[in-house]
């Protein structure tokens, strides 16, 4: 593909990418009154005791899989290989605005973190985060220090 080819779907897809992410926008609020957009990751977190991040990581693995079937496979089921790539991106979209609201200011950019921003991030995510694996997967479920299975703490990170 030439630079000029590359350079008009570049364009056609973020065009594509800014109609999506505004189009979708109202159904992840789920009307709600305040209109945050972010919402959704919240309360899904909320109900299954799980951070924000968290879910929204859920929602975006669904997307990226999706892109790995179209990979190996050639092709995808119910929906094309360019909604696929377009979710996948506006999420990462949607987890920067999420990362922004949960640990600084909204209206700060988010460019460049600070390596203390950073580490409160790492933080709160490796606090947050658990594993489950079986002796058939050869991963082990981590256990906290009184021996019992961790679980997540509900709150937000």
């Amino acid at each position: 593909m030439n630079n000029r080819d590359f350079e008009k779907m570049v364009r056609q897809f973020r065009e594509q990418q800014d109609k999506l992410i505004i189009i979708k926008g109202h159904d992840y609020t789920v009307g709600n009154g305040d209109g945050d957009r972010l919402w959704n990751f919240k309360f899904v977190g909320e109900m299954l005791g799980i951070s924000p991040l968290q879910a929204l990581g859920v929602y975006w693995l669904k997307h990226v899989l999706s892109i790995c079937t179209y990979i190996k496979m050639g092709k995808v089921e119910s929906e094309g290989i360019d909604g696929r790539f377009l979710d996948e991106s506006n999420y990462n979209l949607l987890g920067r605005a999420l990362i922004n609201d949960l640990f600084r200011n909204p209206f700060e950019e988010v460019f460049a973190p600070s390596n203390k921003d950073a580490g409160k991030a790492m933080s709160a995510v490796q606090k947050s985060r658990y594993a489950t694996r079986n002796k058939a997967s050869g991963i082990k479920r981590r256990k906290n220090g009184k021996g019992s299975n961790h679980k997540l703490q509900k709150g937000r990170v």
